[in-house]
């Protein structure tokens, strides 16, 4: 009599533990995204936007990060700026890195940059004075630190 009330409880277990696995939702894991950087660029406004450089600030100790800016490069012939994310010691601490850039005529453009070694943001016919911007967040502050923010001159 044990051995039939032993052998219908095993399977009457494995029935429920069989049902349980397979009553779970299916969750489809997101496709990962790709690194497509948004470049935003806005016409020229009614009212003047300043050229001029603020002020800018000191990363922490151990988390500087660095940019190298390029005039006429990739091309001379289209007055083209690039900014290049060189990296640094801060490189793995950051969570965002914003770019924005003032052309002469003043329209901007804008893009948010991977955090990655050697990516860059091209702007083209960007002759004349520009104001180029970069500010970037880190995990462990709470506010972004504008770290470059200068005029870069393309002939």
């Amino acid at each position: 009599m044990n051995f039939r009330l032993l052998s219908a409880l095993l399977v009457l277990l494995v029935a429920c533990l069989l049902c349980a696995g397979c009553t779970g939702t299916t969750d489809t894991p997101a496709p990962p995204q790709t690194g497509t950087p948004t470049v935003t660029a806005t016409p020229a406004p009614t009212t003047p936007v300043s050229l001029t450089p603020g002020p800018t600030q000191t990363a922490p100790p151990g988390k500087e990060v660095n940019f190298q800016i390029t005039e006429n490069y990739p091309s001379r012939v289209t007055s083209d700026l690039t900014v290049t994310f060189v990296g640094g010691a801060g490189q793995s601490y950051l969570t965002s890195i914003d770019v924005r850039v003032t052309k002469a005529n003043g329209e901007v453009a804008t893009q948010s940059m991977e955090i990655t070694r050697g990516k860059e943001f091209t702007v083209k016919n960007a002759k004349g004075d520009n104001r180029v911007e970069i500010s970037v967040a880190y995990v462990t502050e709470n506010a972004p630190f504008k770290v470059m923010d200068k005029i870069v001159k393309v002939p």
